[in-house]
């Protein structure tokens, strides 16, 4: 009964967070013309057609991936599969083995082994849906991923089919919590099958300061450490916030923050790091030592000011 209203809390929290989500923060991960933003493992395995995605191949080895690495995120997209087809998503895996990472599974209810940890909607062999969605074949359907931080939430339809806490899943011990988003090629057992992909975008949390500071209050190591990586792509707008955490009382948050601080100046201190860069970081700092009300951080934010080199 606990587990119940546990997973009842969190889903009603995530309903509540999905309408509250502005659509202009999304931006297109497939433009519906060329490949911009992906690399294709192998050429035949995807095709374009009026802003489609397609993928008819035949057997395995013919997977997409995009070039960028993300950590958390919203994934939009809309899917079609033929009446044996077979595809999936590929969450925080690394191209070169993509079941490093998981994978949102794609298929069509045509085979034997399609099990509730194998349908469309799972996690494929890692958990079950919870909530069976309509496999009818030849009909686009809409589909979410959520990778916040350890809870993974897949939707289709606007209703959640799968939650998982990747922490408390034993099978999913060790799976790395970044990497490539990646589309399976079609890999049915009859040829010409398919899988179709629309409208595909993606909200990346970790572009988003207030997300990306929340992470430096988690219990995992891992997870602070996604924090401080994502807050020196952030760079210098992320300095006043970091510096009140460095002044806070949370030790994590605070040894994560001069980290994370330190990375950012270090990074603008590179040799072929723009002028501008090292200015707006310089500048920034200057500021928020004036506004800073601890002297240990004022202190850590001269030293980091005089490490800056023209």
């Amino acid at each position: 009964m606990k587990n119940f209203i546990l997973i009842s809390t969190v889903a009603f929290i995530y309903a509540v967070s999905c309408l509250s989500q502005n659509k202009g923060d999304f931006e297109p991960l497939y433009n519906g013309k060329d490949l911009t933003n992906w690399t294709l493992e192998k050429s035949g395995g995807f095709e374009e057609i009026d802003g489609e995605l397609i993928t008819r191949s035949f057997g395995s080895g013919n997977d997409i991936f995009t070039n960028r690495r993300y950590g958390n995120f919203i994934l939009h997209l809309e899917f079609m599969l033929s009446k044996v087809g077979n595809s999936g998503i590929f969450i925080r895996c690394n191209p070169s083995d993509p079941d490093a990472g998981f994978e949102v599974q794609l298929l069509a209810p045509w085979t034997p082994w399609r099990d509730d940890l194998h349908c469309t909607g799972s996690i494929y062999g890692h958990v079950a849906v919870t909530n069976r969605p309509d496999e009818t074949t030849g009909i686009w359907y809409k589909m979410e991923i959520k990778c916040d931080r350890n809870i993974v939430t897949v939707s289709i339809n606007d209703k959640v089919t799968t939650m998982a806490n990747t922490d408390t899943v034993k099978s999913m011990d060790g799976k790395p919590y970044y990497g490539v988003i990646g589309i399976q090629g079609n890999h049915a057992d009859e040829q010409g099958q398919f899988a179709k992909f629309r409208n595909i975008y993606i909200r990346d949390l970790d572009a988003e300061p207030d997300y990306v500071l929340n992470g430096f209050c988690d219990k995992n190591d891992q997870l602070r450490n996604l924090a401080v990586v994502a807050s020196v792509n952030l760079g210098a707008k992320m300095i006043p916030p970091l510096a009140d955490l460095m002044s806070g009382d949370n030790p994590m948050a605070k040894n994560g923050a001069k980290q994370a601080l330190f990375d950012i100046v270090a990074k603008s201190s590179d040799p072929v790091a723009p002028a501008k860069e090292k200015k707006e970081i310089r500048s920034v700092l200057n500021k928020t030592i004036k506004t800073s009300s601890s002297e240990i951080t004022v202190n850590y934010l001269k030293w980091l000011s005089g490490l800056i080199i023209d």
